[in-house]
């Protein structure tokens, strides 16, 4: 149902209510969508924008930023991922230098700035803690709400996210009404319902305005021979024929090869040698296919080129593969003194990592590699170089695509499937993901038009799944709502704020009325079905009688069998002849089911309209492990409201185990603590074979009999957790008590077969489980640990592996 304060701007016509005096002026001329916006942002209303990458969206954003500070207001920019915080940072401080800050989980600088750029879950977690008894500890303590006069959602439709989305949701919900909103997102299907949603929760006006126009129109296309061959163009009409072509013009070369193959091999078991066997054309393998399309890039003008590769082992191999120097000796000197300026002052640590002098090399050929397990500085610096244009080939996989602004000429696609961790096997991307990451070709202002290329490094995909991937419908946004124990946990200690509130706000909601609702048309509908159904009243009634002597053959024996056996014969004698033919074999087992069905659906009703039923049962589970108390005037104890600060960590067994007097007992060094703490960074891994210190091991012994008794308790109140909710993830336990016990990096990241990127993610997450422990420890005046901890977190800085950004140094 549309809300009245909706408002569906048409991209394609003119803007007619164009500030006179708007608070930012531009030297290019502004697309009608971001006139559109910028005179929504003036009107006082909030704003949708969904357009597709690289359509100038951005812009949006920060013009609602010179709006609120025209006014003499705040903003808060928030993003889904501290690298598109980082980088965000350094394009707004140029906008708007010496009013921006920055918070992330590892990083505060000028939280009390007038523009602060963060994290979506920060900023959930200071709107749940505001006038609490927690307000002024942990991460949040340092913000302020004060002259808050807009929010800016970057890349909101990670509200669709299955882990995530729901922060973004309650956010929203939270946020007062007085606080202009601007949602930025990919294009998605029918925002409409989404954007009512949002109107009705804030009363207030919302404009709409999606665009599907690209000022640099996009050709997907396949390579044979040289020549570039279209299979889709602008408009997404895609073409069967080039890519049959394609695909037949691969099988044939594949025989051409496997008939050579064939060749020698016959010639080798003959004992022939009298020099090769000819071969005349064949499929070449994938790294002789790639330099050759590299080359043929560059002879076309086509670079630079941002290869997207789903697996960071060949993104490294396939750049070490790359045969081809792509820039010249200027560019590489270039090269050499960026590297330089940015990285000087890590000197020599920088020599004894390895990776630093394989990207270096790269870099000076023009080349590179970008994933999540390059060192932040290290990948950072890929990205400022290729910004610059002198980086003509990139081996990336997904995450580059994810917010970072850096678009390119032309992408290549290795495959299209990745891997995915809920069904643990690869899959062809979603039409979105193929959509953000095929975005990234086109630069505004340099390119006529973007190149997006399938050049596949094993089996290539059938016509049928290219066409349904590429064409696709976009994804509508959909509630990723959890009401389990960290948000009732929250809920409860903000105080004004009740869960039964939030949930009927909620987007959620709306989905959920919207399902009831048809439920119960579905019903009315059977219902009607039955009334009108070709049994009369009186044979309704002969067969309800039938059905119930049926019945008490079921179970009678003896003389009660003989009598109901009789009942059944002198009943069978009454009701012959072609209509009670007709009744008992096909009428009445059709109202039979109609009648069942209409029953299953009215449970289902009565279940799924009643929200408290699933909440109920979490409430009884947190009352059992003593973070709740009463029944009709709920509210936490002691041991509840410490839970509430727990974000990385897990939010029923972290506090179970502070509180524990064994485990306190036992954790007596800093080193011990950071080593248990690891428990809650895992994905998986038993803790029993583990070389870990005798006090961690029993520590963690206990805390196993404390998630499964808390387990028992969940299941006999009734309640649920997600799968694996309870289970102790070990697979970081050892390596964290080797480093903390003084162990070379170099070595623990060979023997345990991580990246570098990646254990410095793992120190991040862990330096945020460290700062919740001593907020638990603060919050409970516990002197002794705040003692131990109380410079602790020198044992996680690792140096050139740290996650500082090279962003918040640039001018």
């Amino acid at each position: 149902m549309s809300s009245p304060f909706l408002h569906i701007q048409k991209s394609s016509e003119p803007c007619k209510d164009f500030p006179a005096d708007p608070a930012q002026i531009y030297s290019f001329p502004l697309d009608p969508f971001q006139q559109k916006a910028i005179a929504a942002i003036s009107s006082g209303a909030n704003v949708l924008v969904t357009a597709k990458t690289g359509s100038g969206k951005t812009l949006v954003g920060e013009y609602q930023i010179a709006h609120s500070l025209r006014k003499g207001g705040r903003i808060f920019y928030t993003t889904p991922i501290k690298s598109l915080s980082n980088q965000k940072f350094y394009d707004l401080k140029k906008l708007f230098p010496g009013r921006v800050g920055i918070m992330t989980g590892d990083l505060k600088y000028k939280p009390d700035a007038d523009v602060v750029i963060m994290t979506t879950e920060i900023l959930r977690n200071l709107l749940f803690k505001r006038g609490t008894s927690t307000e002024t500890v942990g991460i949040t303590a340092a913000l302020s709400l004060d002259q808050l006069d807009a929010v800016v959602f970057d890349e909101c439709h990670y509200i669709n996210d299955k882990d995530r989305g729901s922060v973004w949701e309650e956010t929203m919900i939270l946020l007062n009404s007085s606080i202009q909103l601007v949602l930025l997102s990919a294009t998605v299907d029918a925002p409409e319902a989404f954007a009512s949603w949002l109107g009705e929760l804030k009363q207030r006006d919302i404009h709409l305005i999606s665009t599907d126009y690209r000022v640099v129109p996009l050709v997907h296309g396949v390579y044979k021979d040289k020549e570039f061959h279209h299979i889709m163009d602008n408009t997404n009409k895609f073409s069967d024929a080039p890519y049959r072509a394609w695909l037949q013009w691969r099988s044939s070369q594949l025989k051409v090869a496997d008939e050579h193959k064939s060749a020698v091999k016959a010639r080798a078991a003959a004992g022939y040698d009298g020099g090769p066997v000819a071969r005349k054309g064949g499929l070449k393998a994938f790294t002789h296919e790639m330099n050759a399309m590299i080359v043929t890039l560059e002879e076309k003008q086509q670079l630079p080129a941002l290869f997207f590769v789903f697996s960071r082992k060949d993104c490294e191999r396939y750049a070490d593969l790359t045969e081809h120097t792509l820039i010249d000796s200027s560019d590489a000197a270039s090269v050499r003194h960026i590297m330089d300026f940015h990285l000087h002052s890590y000197g020599e640590e920088l020599q004894r990592i390895p990776e630093y002098h394989t990207i270096r090399a790269l870099l000076e050929k023009g080349i590179a590699y970008h994933h999540s397990g390059v060192i932040p500085i290290l990948k950072e610096c890929v990205e400022i170089l290729f910004a610059r244009g002198l980086v003509k080939v990139l081996f990336a996989t997904e995450t580059f695509a994810v917010g970072i602004n850096m678009p390119t000429k032309t992408v290549v696609f290795t495959g299209f499937r990745k891997y995915d961790d809920t069904i643990d096997r690869m899959r062809i991307l979603n039409t979105d993901e193929y959509i953000q990451m095929a975005g990234r070709a086109g630069r505004r202002g340099k390119d006529e038009r973007g190149y997006v290329v399938y050049l596949p490094d094993r089996d290539p995909e059938q016509i049928e799944v290219v066409r349904s991937m590429m064409t696709g419908r976009s994804s509508t946004f959909q509630s990723r709502m959890k009401f389990h124990y960290d948000f009732i946990l929250k809920t409860f200690q903000a105080g004004t704020l009740r869960w039964i509130d939030l949930l009927k706000n909620s987007y959620w909601n709306i989905a959920h009325t919207k399902e009831c609702r048809e439920c119960e048309e579905d019903i009315q509908k059977e219902r009607r079905a039955v009334e009108t159904t070709e049994l009369s009243e009186m044979e309704r009634a002969e067969m309800s009688e039938h059905k119930s002597i049926h019945d008490a053959l079921k179970s009678a024996v003896n003389a009660a069998r003989r009598v109901e056996q009789r009942r059944l014969e002198v009943w069978n004698n009454r009701h012959m002849g072609p209509r009670w033919h007709k009744i008992i074999n096909d009428l009445w087992p059709k109202y039979q089911k109609s009648i069942e069905r209409i029953y299953l659906m009215e449970s289902e009703l009565a279940e799924k309209c009643d929200p408290t039923k699933f909440i109920t049962p979490n409430l009884n589970a947190l009352r059992e492990f003593g973070f709740l108390q009463g029944i009709s005037e709920e509210k936490l104890t002691p041991i509840g409201v410490i839970a509430t600060e727990v974000n990385e960590g897990h939010a029923i067994l972290m506090p179970l185990a502070y509180k524990d007097q064994a485990i306190r007992s036992l954790l007596k060094t800093k080193e011990d603590i950071i080593t248990f703490l690891a428990i809650f960074l895992g994905e998986k891994g038993d803790y029993s074979g583990m070389e870990v210190g005798g006090a961690v091991r029993a520590s963690l012994r206990i805390l196993g009999d404390i998630a499964t008794t808390c387990k028992e308790k969940e299941r006999r109140v009734g309640a649920s957790s997600p799968y694996n909710y309870w289970d102790l993830k070990a697979d970081f336990v050892e390596i964290i008590w080797r480093f903390t016990n003084g162990e070379e990096i170099e070595l623990l990241l060979q023997d345990y077969e991580i990246f570098g990127g990646n254990f410095t993610r793992l120190l991040s997450k862990l330096l945020n489980l460290l700062r919740e422990w001593t907020t638990l420890a603060t919050l409970s005046s516990d002197v002794e640990t705040l003692t131990i901890l109380s410079d602790a977190e020198k044992l996680l800085d690792i140096g050139t592996m740290s996650s500082e950004s090279l962003y918040l140094r640039l001018v």
